[in-house]
């Protein structure tokens, strides 16, 4: 057994590979589903949109160039998206702590609170499609997930350093 923060790895018969394989086939699945449920409480929202509230829900105070990152555009196309989200009122702008030449980008609370109407409604149904399982992997699913949150959060963290 090996410790890996505060995980213990086990010996296993499934390779971290397989499980990889696995997880790359399903978990588009099941994004595809929650974005789907989530976008149905957002409507007239543009993808590119609802990926910027969901970060800005995640990383509130980030600098325009992070959130251009994160979605894979350039910092113009970026400015462009958050305008429009500005004139929704969704997101808003102020002058970065960090430095003079940034700005800080946050959900307005009428943007927190439309994000989070849809990401429980999302929360809801993806819970009655899961009650379709027994309770034993319920349990079993809800742990392991735990475990998956808790190594990719470190990962993450370590990246951010």
């Amino acid at each position: 057994m090996a410790v890996v923060g505060s995980l213990v790895r086990r010996p296993s018969s499934v390779t971290a590979g397989a499980c990889a394989a696995r997880l790359v086939d399903v978990a588009p699945l099941v994004v595809r589903f929650i974005r789907g449920q989530m976008r149905r409480q957002l409507p007239g929202l543009t993808m590119a949109q609802f990926r910027t509230m969901a970060f800005l829900y995640r990383r509130s105070g980030c600098s325009l160039r992070a959130l251009a990152v994160h979605l894979g555009v350039t910092p113009p196309t970026c400015s462009v998206l958050v305008d429009r989200l500005v004139r929704r009122g969704a997101v808003s702008r102020t002058p970065s702590r960090a430095s003079r030449r940034e700005i800080a980008l946050r959900l307005t609370r009428r943007g927190r609170a439309r994000f989070e109407v849809a990401k429980e409604a999302a929360r809801r149904q993806t819970a009655g499609v899961l009650a379709a399982l027994p309770d034993a992997a319920l349990r079993r699913l809800t742990h392991n997930l735990d475990a998956l949150a808790a190594v990719f959060a470190e990962t993450e963290a370590s990246l951010d350093r």
